[in-house]
């Protein structure tokens, strides 16, 4: 007697669903392959996380606001970074080590960057070039204008190690860092006033702008 490949009507139902077994099988392995080399990518170059709010640092600053200084030129912000070293060193080491579970500087770089940018309120200031707040009293505050935002990211770069740079278009000002091993020490640019910038970001707009560089 001929045998009916079919006799069985669940082998019958599970040779049609074969190739959609197939199909499962691939996404699932291709979701295993992702998970895995998003694992490795972390491993060997950490993002951020758990970044303080700027309520935790304020343990680190100061009862009083500083007087602002008078301009923005670039031996001046050196001025004001060098004397607030020790105060600003312990918030950086605070932010870094609270952020990155291995001791990574793209990753501890990252985490000043993405501090200041959801941490300070941006406060536009029409007077360009007018006063240099310390960065201790923009994070007393906890608001800024570009170029005060700018020279705090400066001064949280630098007190981790990394070489920065204030950068100046018509009417706005953002802040870069260099950090040692990383893209061949390519200038990454930190736009803190942009809400949705991420690391080494410019928006459009500036990014066609002429610009002016000064190294901190």
């Amino acid at each position: 007697m001929e045998h009916d490949p079919y006799e069985n009507e669940e082998d019958f139902i599970l040779r049609k669903r074969h190739p959609i077994v197939k199909v499962i099988a691939l996404i699932t392995a291709l979701a295993l392959m992702f998970l895995s080399i998003q694992a490795y990518l972390y491993l060997i170059r950490p993002e951020p996380v758990d970044i303080p709010s700027l309520a935790e640092v304020e343990e680190f600053l100061g009862p009083a606001l500083d007087q602002p200084f008078s301009s923005h030129r670039p031996e001046e912000v050196r001025q004001v970074i060098d004397e607030i070293r020790s105060n600003i060193k312990q918030v950086a080491n605070f932010i870094a080590a609270r952020s990155c579970r291995e001791a990574d500087r793209v990753c501890q770089s990252k985490a000043l960057y993405y501090f200041v940018r959801d941490e300070i309120s941006y406060v536009p200031d029409d007077r360009f070039h007018d006063q240099l707040e310390n960065p201790l009293t923009v994070l007393k505050t906890g608001g800024a204008d570009c170029e005060d935002m700018s020279v705090l990211l400066i001064a949280l770069q630098k007190a981790i190690g990394n070489r920065t740079r204030l950068v100046f278009i018509p009417g706005h000002a953002y802040a870069q860092v260099s950090i040692p091993g990383y893209r061949d020490g390519q200038w990454m640019n930190m736009e803190g006033t942009c809400d949705n910038c991420q690391f080494g970001e410019l928006p459009n707009q500036h990014a066609i702008q002429p610009k002016d560089f000064h190294e901190i």
